[in-house]
């Protein structure tokens, strides 16, 4: 697959799933726009990146969405298109109780949804202007099934149902809507790698109990998927979420 030169904007760059990524995808040589809260955790996966000079990154707080609205203007100031925008940024922010307060439901949601559809609408006008463009969002399975706190699980099956809806408005524009629902998986910096370290009782407990392959996946093995899904032969994946989770899932 060839994403030489195409201009890719990634949200949640600094760590997990999306600095995975980042650091494969500079090796086909995308030049990348890292996004994420931490400065310093962006500066670490700049410099793992293959090519570095080609990428560049914006410190943003997704929590405050008219950061967002400056990193458009930003962004608009040094490209003239983007081609891919990847949203990794995502979590449930240690919110498990099961009647979350108010500003509990916003902070999830602002990072999770809101801060999406956010970022998708201010840069719209920066994705129409090339031939062929994708918007890949990272859900969950607790989309479909009740397996995270009440908030993230509300949260991301909201994400579903705006991939579809947005996909079915922006398809005339040549723009492929798309993503993934990933179970449980393990990369550096991610929440099973955090359990791991911090309990790992119960993250043995989670492999018995939820994993039939009777271990953790590796955030490597959702790569090849991610590829496919952000290629310019994608449409046929166009307002779908693509569960993949090596079987861990109790639904249909």
């Amino acid at each position: 697959m060839n994403f030489k030169r195409k201009k890719i904007l990634i949200t949640g760059a600094s760590q997990g799933l999306g600095a995975m990524v980042a650091e494969n995808l500079s090796h086909y040589g995308a030049e990348l726009i890292l996004v994420s809260s931490s400065e310093k955790k962006l500066k670490i996966i700049l410099n793992k990146c293959k090519n570095k000079k080609l990428h560049t990154y914006y410190v943003c707080d997704f929590q405050n969405l008219k950061k967002i609205k400056a990193l458009r203007v930003d962004l608009s100031k040094k490209f003239s298109k983007l081609d891919i925008i990847m949203h990794f940024a995502g979590g449930g922010l240690g919110i498990k109780n099961d009647l979350p307060k108010y500003d509990e439901y916003i902070q999830v949601f602002n990072l999770n949804l809101f801060s999406i559809m956010e970022i998708n609408r201010e840069m719209i006008g920066l994705l129409k202007k090339s031939s062929h463009s994708t918007i890949f969002h990272v859900g969950s399975i607790a989309a479909k099934e009740s397996v995270g706190s009440v908030s993230y699980n509300i949260a991301k099956s909201a994400l579903n149902s705006y991939v579809r809806s947005l996909s079915k408005s922006l398809i005339k524009f040549n723009i492929c809507v798309t993503g993934i629902n990933p179970g449980g998986f393990e990369y550096r910096g991610n929440a099973m790698h955090r359990l791991k370290i911090k309990n790992p009782k119960a993250y043995k407990d989670f492999i018995s109990k939820r994993m039939i392959i009777k271990r953790m996946p590796n955030a490597k093995e959702l790569f090849p998927l991610i590829l496919t899904l952000i290629s310019e032969n994608n449409f046929a994946y166009t307002g779908n979420m693509i569960n993949c989770d090596f079987g861990e899932g109790k639904f249909y």
